[in-house]
Parts: structure tokens; C-alpha cells; sequence
């Protein structure tokens, strides 16, 4: 991105002060930065107040006496023509539209007053939006959502959905994932998709961007965006709008020219982007690009309690594009001095129930398994798997909670000598019974997936969910030519 260009990004994303226009005490845009840094540069504009959260509240964004580098736009449709024009007269740099009732509608009149808009912006403000959450930036205190995680991260995310942007945000929590930047874009107007695309690409809090979109205006200049970020960072796409129907829904949700989905396909395989198929695999994808290595190819080893899952591990594994390779001749010896022949499979995957219920022998653990299988030169990843909790309480009884932690740590320090040490992916599958209503179950399943994320591990809940990831791990070190 040309330096003026990114200087002016900066200031989008990091503005020095911010007016809510619409603001009140119940809008998400209020109440999210005013628990922000942003809270000491904030001003609230709504001619029906005189006063919010103990402040003054102004009638106008004109009657603001301090400069406003940024204006949160969150009023009627028809009125956003005249605010803009007020914004532009205030020098506010940069506007985000909440406001929705635009192209998407499909109404002529509404076609019309978004063809007002643009000419109005055009040279006097940038704008995002309209019809879309805006800007979520934990460094500069932007926010869209009281549920969004404070803390900063590697993970640049932008959406043309304001749904997918909040879900991102939020899920956060869950998946322990941070954020550097997060933009919902909607119409796009003015800003676009390759904009943000250019921006992310350069910016260094970001290590990996995730995409969310629905059609675009500029196909060319999206493709020579994509191209480019890809040979800096990975980025992982989700489509919407892929069957007909699909597509009939995008526009009318964001007026988006959706486009068939060979020809998007086609854009995403020429410019490097891993396409995922839905939004939980997309948030799937993100978690190994900021917690694992790069496989140097695709062998992948599962070890697991079940010899039956070991048969549909390996089936799933080759149904996404891995290989699930035997043991060389050292490993098998050497897992043979580990893991007690009766009732396991001694091969790869690795049925290795036993191990799982010790903790005590100094060479016949989890953790020794793991260290051995590390060094197999057919294994590029490691996949471990771990439930049946119910049975552990079943055989284990008041001595699980005991049992678990010990082998918790056993498994973590092997997993974290597969990882920092040698060098290799590895993902953990920590899997609950759908089924089971046992608090004490769900309980020690946090327990364990607690445990695995706080390192810093990928950690998902189902093997689908962990392979997929896996094979997009794969994919994107396969094209940097691991």
C-alpha cells in the first residue's frame, strides 16, 4: 500500500476522536466504546437527548467544538444524505454508516438514495458502509459490540456480513482468539473490500486475515488485492452466495453482484486463498495459523482410545486430501516397549487406550508415545484425540479428577516437544458425548480443553472439525512450498 494511502488507514483505524450520531444509552456502538479507551474522546449527537452517560449530548456533529476524526452514523435512511453533508462541513475524515435501507432493498427510490449518497461522499469523506457494524480495533478502543474481547491479537478479519463480524468478535471468547483489526463493510460505497484487503496485508499486527464476502464491484482489482496479501500472510475465505438461491440473498442483503461459484473458486485457487465452506470452518481455520508450525507434508498421526475411531479417523483424513502413513520400522519397535499389546491397534492411527489410563510408569505414558512419534520422518502432524470421559469416571471414579490432571500434563508436555522442539503441527480433539447431561462430564471436558488452549494449542470438538483444520494448515504450506 502506498504511504499515503496507509497514512490515511491509520487514521481510519486509529482515530484521535469519535462522534456517535443516533447515539443512546441502549445502541451497541455506545455502550461497547464507552467500556473502551475510546471512552475519553467519545461525543454523542441526537437532538432527542440533552444528555448521556453524564455527558453532554449535541444536537449536531457542527455543534462539537473539538475536532472528530470519526462519526458512527446510526440514524434513519433518508436522513443520511443531510448528515453526511454535516460531516463533511465538521471535517470528519472518516464516516461509518450503520444505516441500512439502501441498494439492498431493491427499491428503486432506495437504488436512487444510495447513488446520493455516493456522490455526496465522493471526494469528502470516506465512508464505510452503508448497512454494516463498522470497525472493531482493540488498539484504538473502535468497537461495535459490548462483547468483544479488549485484548489485541494477530487475527484481521473482514466481513461484508455485520452479523459474521459480531459472531468473530464474540466467539473470541470462546476459542481464546484476539483480533487486530475487524471491519464490517456492507454496501461498500466508498471503502471496499480490496481496500481493506491492501491495508491488512501491510499491516503488522496482523499475521492472518479472514474473509468474509458476498460479490464484489472491481473483480480485477479483488484479485490483484488477494494476490498480493497472499505472498505476505495467509488468508482464508468464505463465500456466500456460492448456489442461486445463495446469491439472491446476498443481493438482497448487501446489493452484492454475486457472481457463480466456479468463477470464485477459480479467483480464490489463482490467487492463493484457502476457501472454507462455512463460517464455523472459517473460524476452525484460523486457530493453527496462529498456534502451530507448518507441516512439511501431509503424513498425519492420530492417537486415540478407540480402535473403531482410528478406522473413521484415517477415512477422514484421506476424504479431505491427507495421508494417514504406517509407522517406519524404529517407531513401531519402539511403541511396542510403550503401549501393551493386548486390545490396541499398533500402527497408525495409534489405538493407545491403555496409556491414557496411566499416569505413573516412567516409560509407558502418553507422553513417551507422543515423543516417539514425533520422530517419525513419515509423520508431518499429529492429531490427539481425546473422550470417552464418561467411561474414565466409570473406571475411575472419585479418583478422575486426580487421574486427569497428571495426564493432562503428560499429554501437554508432549504435545508442547512435537511442537516447539521438533517442529510439527499438532491439533487436539477434545470430544464430549452429544448425548451426555452429566455436568461432572462437561466439567472435566473444559477442564482438559482449558488446559490444551492456555499453550496455545488448536483445540476443536469434533475430529470433522480438526481434520478440516489440519488440511488447511496443510494447504496453505503446501503453496509456500514446506
Amino acid at each position: 500500500m502506498e504511504a499515503e494511502k496507509w497514512k490515511e488507514f491509520e487514521g481510519i483505524f486509529n482515530p484521535r476522536s469519535v462522534a456517535i450520531i443516533g447515539a443512546k444509552t441502549t445502541d451497541d456502538f455506545t455502550n461497547a466504546m464507552m467500556a473502551t479507551k475510546m471512552r475519553d474522546h467519545l461525543f454523542f449527537v441526537n437532538p432527542n437527548y440533552k444528555e448521556l452517560y453524564g455527558r453532554k449530548c449535541f444536537a449536531s456533529v457542527l455543534d462539537i467544538e473539538d475536532p472528530i476524526d470519526y462519526a458512527v452514523i446510526a440514524i434513519p435512511a433518508l436522513v443520511l444524505p443531510k448528515v453526511l453533508k454535516e460531516c463533511i462541513e465538521k471535517g470528519v475524515k472518516t464516516a461509518h454508516a450503520f444505516t441500512a435501507g439502501f441498494s439492498e432493498t431493491g427499491l428503486e427510490e432506495r437504488i436512487k438514495l444510495e447513488d446520493e449518497v455516493r456522490r455526496i461522499v465522493k471526494g469528502g469523506i470516506r465512508l464505510i458502509g452503508p448497512n454494516c457494524m463498522g470497525i472493531y480495533c482493540p488498539k484504538s478502543g473502535l468497537s461495535f459490540s459490548p462483547l468483544a474481547p479488549p485484548d489485541e491479537g494477530p487475527i484481521g478479519v473482514i466481513s461484508q456480513s455485520g452479523t459474521f463480524a459480531g459472531l468473530f468478535s464474540t466467539t473470541g471468547k470462546i476459542k481464546n482468539l484476539k483480533f487486530s483489526k475487524v471491519v464490517s463493510y456492507g454496501n461498500a460505497i466508498d471503502l471496499d473490500c480490496p481496500d481493506f484487503i491492501e491495508y491488512l496485508a501491510d499491516d503488522p499486527e496482523t499475521e492472518i486475515i479472514a474473509l468474509y464476502m458476498e460479490g464484489s464491484r472491481d473483480g480485477e482489482r479483488l484479485k490483484a488485492a488477494l494476490g498480493e496479501a497472499t505472498k505476505k500472510k495467509p488468508v482464508v475465505a468464505l463465500k456466500g452466495g456460492v448456489t442461486e438461491h445463495g446469491s439472491r440473498a446476498a443481493s438482497s442483503h448487501t446489493g452484492s453482484l454475486a457472481g457463480s461459484p466456479e468463477i470464485w473458486s477459480a479467483l480464490f485457487n489463482q490467487t492463493g486463498v484457502i476457501q472454507v465452506e462455512t463460517f464455523s470452518e472459517l473460524i476452525d481455520a484460523v486457530l493453527p495459523f496462529i498456534r502451530s508450525p507448518l507441516p512439511a507434508g501431509k503424513g498425519v498421526s492420530m492417537i486415540t482410545s478407540s480402535g473403531g475411531l482410528s478406522v473413521i479417523e484415517t477415512d477422514l483424513c484421506v476424504k479431505v486430501g491427507l495421508e494417514v502413513p504406517g509407522f517406519e520400522d524404529e517407531t513401531l519397535n519402539e511403541l511396542k516397549r510403550i503401549v501393551p499389546a493386548a486390545g490396541t491397534i499398533m500402527g497408525n492411527p495409534l489405538d493407545a487406550w491403555p496409556l491414557y489410563y496411566n499416569t505413573s510408569d516412567t516409560s509407558g505414558t502418553l507422553y513417551h508415545a507422543i515423543k516417539v512419534i514425533a520422530l517419525d520422518r513419515n509423520i508431518h502432524s499429529l492429531i490427539l484425540h481425546f473422550d470417552e470421559l464418561a467411561y474414565f469416571r466409570h473406571v475411575l471414579g472419585e479418583g478422575l479428577e486426580a487421574h486427569l490432571k497428571k495426564l493432562i500434563d503428560l499429554m501437554i508436555d508432549g504435545c508442547q516437544y512435537v511442537r516447539d522442539e521438533v517442529g510439527k503441527p499438532v491439533i487436539i480433539c477434545v470430544e464430549l458425548d452429544p448425548y451426555s447431561e452429566d455436568e461432572e462430564d462437561r466439567r472435566h471436558h473444559l477442564m482438559v480443553k482449558k488446559a490444551f488452549e492456555k499453550k496455545q494449542f488448536p483445540v476443536y470438538a469434533t475430529l470433522d472439525a480438526s481434520i478440516k483444520a489440519l488440511f488447511n494448515l496443510y494447504r496453505y504450506a503446501r503453496r509456500e512450498g514446506f
